[in-house]
């Protein structure tokens, strides 16, 4: 059966897997990673009140802190059970300003009623990227802002275990390859934003300072050459798109 694994995922983590996953942001190690990507995602949309499209939505989480900004947000993930995940959080965080819809974000037929667009860590599960980024075109209003935060070069050698575990898709999804495609699918401004947590590796270093090579990691961004636009390009960082 086509995506059986994201279809049966919440089953297949287990009870521990799915108090992991209801309790995010603020049950993962990585709950800071999380919550500067949130800030950085609302720096970059248009001002509430607006409307969105979470693509991906997974257990909700992100859904939930977007409509607690104001946004009127229509959430879609594949498998029912994490919709059914996502309503507790909506519930949880008291957000009434969701709606929830269980259905591939690759068949989206939404057409030109959203302000925003979202793919939180959701974009890299595509079989086809190609259709769900033009489901988000379609969806858009003109002047509506796509914004993607996906792994870039290398995710998918990581992820391989977790993909052949659960039987789900992990693939590279960097900047470079979105704006590729988005540029063919008529989107006519892209931009690319580092993600925030390598300024707040510099600012606030988890085992003190570091020296010279901390100061370095500051300077970095200073210096726009042909380096540090490659590492944009690949690495895991925000990119806008504008219908």
């Amino acid at each position: 059966m086509p995506k059986a694994g994201e279809l049966a995922y919440v089953s297949n983590i287990g009870a521990a897997g799915v108090r992991h996953a209801l309790g995010k942001p603020f049950s993962d190690p990585e709950c800071s990673r999380y919550l500067l990507d949130l800030g950085a995602i609302f720096a970059h949309l248009p001002p509430p009140p607006a409307r969105l499209l979470d693509l991906g939505c997974g257990t909700g989480w992100t859904s939930a802190f977007i409509a607690l900004r104001g946004y009127d947000v229509t959430a879609v993930d594949i498998a029912p059970d994490m919709i059914g995940l996502a309503r507790r959080n909506q519930e949880r965080w008291g957000a009434d300003n969701i709606e929830f819809v269980a259905g591939d974000y690759e068949e989206t037929r939404f057409a030109g009623a959203y302000d925003a667009v979202v793919f939180y860590d959701s974009l890299h599960h595509a079989e086809d990227e190609n259709r769900a980024l033009a489901g988000a075109f379609r969806a858009l209003k003109a002047g509506g802002v796509c914004l993607t935060c996906e792994p870039g070069d290398g995710h998918a050698r990581a992820a391989q275990e977790i993909a052949q575990r659960y039987g789900v898709t992990e693939k590279d999804m960097p900047p470079w390859h979105i704006m590729e495609i988005a540029r063919t699918l008529g989107f006519r401004a892209a931009a690319v934003v580092e993600r925030p947590q390598a300024t707040a590796r510099c600012q606030y270093p988890k085992r003190g300072f570091a020296g010279w090579r901390w100061a370095k990691s500051v300077l970095r961004p200073l210096f726009f050459g042909w380096r540090e636009r490659r590492r944009l390009l690949r690495g895991n960082h925000i990119v806008l798109l504008q219908k």
